[in-house]
């Protein structure tokens, strides 16, 4: 039996341990500092180097250095320091130096089992399907680092050591598969912090000019919805999540959970439930959905329009958005009820009436004046005053541009209106409502997402950061709160089909990732691809990520009953558990005897030797054999001898560099 001692880690082993290293850093390299990832890549080449006899052992102030470079990069990269991503920064540290120092059998296992623990933390940052399966390939790596440090040859051939990791990976996953099915759902013994999100690319509660328009570059995924029967048409598609009503000029805002006025009781501006009466009157729609959230650290929730449920810890503005008690840190599934586009306010109290129609007193004169006046024209009517700014932003030449000029902070609204136009729908939708407010018209700006991509098969849709829009509300008095698209009168194609129908030729549609699928969907190959994939991604997000304990429940009851249900499931799990151990040992116990490279080569040669007539009596060595061979046949007498000694040589001399001599002799029949 094979023990680890303190015997130097072999060449084989080694470049395992070097390959399975650099495997392991790649998928957290977004979540831990440059400077360690940098530090991995100098242990793997200087072991390399090492190998090659081209290097020497680092000097313990080299290391030492290296160790103090780390903690530093840690200290300075986190705030507050005691987070996830630090926790998993100072592991990978100590994987990549421990590979440095390593020497012997027992240090290469330290470094194998420090790289388990990584693979580990690389999920709490993500649970994609791609990511999956590239940790499983990191998995097999490290069983094959490992088990070389078990095997007596030195140059066990790559195939050989991934079939083996890669049988004891699939021999696991049957108890893997029933583990997870079967074994009940249990609260944490012990928090885990989860992953900073904060920093995620998306929407925020105050957008500037330009803001979507960089949101428009990505093709980074921000929620799936899946319908329990219809799914709106692409113009309704209209996926609210901040409510901006606060300008300073440049700058529009959210006003907070904390914002209060005297006249105002805490629960007129949050509610655990929608506010049916009083506030506005709500009418249950026909859309019924769930929406499964990316995270994004930030509080806000999707909804079509108003919701007509508040999903589980979670609350509802005044506004009418949702909102999670906590920031969004992790996935999140939850389902809705819509309701109809429209909510009939009942009447709206004058602390929000101010707080609809502030505008700065100072700046943007010619817009107040534009719009005191458009508002005479129409009769003091707000819907009529709507159809004419519309009627302006369609009829004259207004341009919908991903790219569009910088304007004069002081005056934002003028210069678009009266000297740009052109602008993204943040521009639009920030001018209307502007004007809306300067004529004395309770207004605000809707931040989110229009429209998304709809997959019949799934009756799902799939929205990504480059379909964020932003769009008006007004209100009428006995009508409640009406939604404009400024952006739908200058660039219909935009609601109807997409941005990347509306950009112009002069445009190009993701200009920063030139690798990304969408780029492509007019290819059909390419297409098919992507969508074939994004389904098995969804199915895997919803069925296995998601899996959580009132799923699990629900699906074993359906299967074992509601009798005696814990009995039953208690049942089923040791049942499968001995059946799987016990189709394992039967495997293992008839298995049939391996052969080792080196009994495969000489395998290869009785097999040649067979066509020609010659095969081996019982008990004949090798070297008999030979000199049997070469009496009988003068032309194979000096290849067959020239074979067999060299095989002698490598089978009991334990010279394994015979090998490449062996396979080249082997030829010569």
């Amino acid at each position: 039996m094979n023990v680890l001692s303190d015997a130097q880690v072999s060449r084989t082993s080694t470049l395992w341990l070097i390959a399975a290293l650099l495997s392991v850093l790649f998928p957290i390299w977004k979540q831990v500092p440059l400077l360690i990832i940098l530090t991995g890549c100098l242990s793997a080449g200087w072991r390399i180097a090492i190998l090659q006899g081209r290097g020497h052992w680092p000097p313990f102030l080299l290391r030492l250095g290296l160790i103090l470079i780390a903690l530093v990069s840690v200290v300075v990269s986190f705030r507050p320091l005691i987070s996830l991503e630090s926790s998993v920064s100072i592991l990978a540290a100590g994987y990549a130096l421990k590979l440095l120092e390593m020497r012997s059998q027992r240090d290469a296992l330290v470094v194998v089992y420090i790289g388990y623990f990584l693979v580990a933390t690389a999920v709490l940052f993500s649970q994609t399907l791609l990511q999956t399966l590239y940790l499983m390939f990191c998995l097999v790596m490290l069983i094959a680092a490992q088990q070389g440090l078990f095997r007596e040859m030195d140059t066990t051939p790559v195939v050989s050591s991934i079939r083996f990791a890669g049988l004891l990976a699939f021999q696991a996953a049957p108890l893997t598969i029933l583990l997870f099915i079967l074994v009940p759902r249990m609260g944490p013994l012990w928090s885990v912090p989860l992953p900073d999100n904060s920093g995620r690319v998306g929407l925020t509660d105050a957008m500037t000019p330009g803001d979507i328009a960089r949101l428009s570059r990505s093709d980074e995924l921000v929620f799936r919805a899946r319908f329990a029967a219809d799914v709106p048409p692409a113009q309704q598609r209209y996926w609210r999540a901040v409510v901006l009503d606060q300008f300073d000029g440049k700058t529009w805002k959210q006003t907070d959970k904390l914002f209060s006025v005297a006249a105002m009781s805490q629960k007129d501006w949050v509610s655990k439930q929608p506010v049916t009466e009083g506030w506005w009157k709500n009418r249950l729609g026909s859309y019924q959905y769930e929406v499964m959230m990316e995270p994004t650290g930030k509080p806000w929730m999707y909804s079509l329009g108003a919701a007509g449920t508040v999903a589980e810890k979670s609350f509802f503005y005044r506004t009418m958005r949702l909102a999670s008690e906590q920031p969004v840190d992790s996935r999140l599934l939850y389902s809705l009820d819509g309701m109809l586009p429209r909510a009939r306010s009942v009447s709206m109290p004058g602390w929000l009436v101010e707080l609809n129609t502030r505008i700065p007193v100072v700046g943007n004169d010619r817009s107040r004046q534009y719009a005191l006046r458009l508002f005479n024209q129409a009769g003091e009517d707000p819907v009529k005053m709507a159809g004419r700014l519309l009627s302006l932003f369609r009829q004259d030449d207004f341009y919908y541009t991903l790219s569009p000029p910088l304007y004069d902070q002081s005056s934002t609204i003028d210069q678009f209106l009266f000297e740009g136009r052109r602008g993204f729908c943040a521009h639009y939708a920030g001018a209307f409502v502007y004007l809306m407010r300067a004529a004395g018209i309770p207004a605000r700006v809707i931040g989110g997402y229009q429209g998304g991509e709809f997959k019949e098969d799934e009756n799902l849709i799939q929205v990504r950061q480059f379909d964020a829009h932003a769009w008006a509300e007004i209100w009428v008095a006995g009508q409640g709160w009406l939604r404009f698209d400024p952006t739908a009168a200058v660039s219909p194609q935009r609601i109807a089909s997409g941005l990347e129908a509306a950009i112009g030729p002069a445009e190009t549609f993701l200009p920063d990732s030139p690798l990304s699928l969408y780029r492509y969907r007019q290819s059909g190959i390419i297409n098919r691809v992507r969508l074939v994939f994004e389904k098995a991604e969804y199915q895997w997000q919803r069925s296995v990520v998601n899996f959580k304990q009132d799923q699990q429940e629900a699906f074993l009851r359906s299967l074992l009953g509601d009798k005696d249900f814990y009995w039953r499931q208690a049942t089923a799990l040791a049942l499968g558990v001995s059946l799987i151990l016990a189709v394992l040992s039967l495997t293992l116990l008839y298995r049939r005897q391996s052969l080792s490279p080196l009994q495969k080569l000489y395998a290869r040669f009785l097999k040649k030797m067979a066509k020609r007539g010659f095969v081996p009596g019982d008990g004949e060595a090798e070297l008999s054999f030979a000199r049997r061979i070469s009496k009988s046949d003068d032309k194979l007498a000096e290849p067959v001898m020239s074979f067999c000694e060299a095989y002698i040589q490598a089978a009991y001399g334990e010279n394994f560099s015979e090998m490449h001599e062996l396979k080249r002799l082997l030829t010569r029949f």
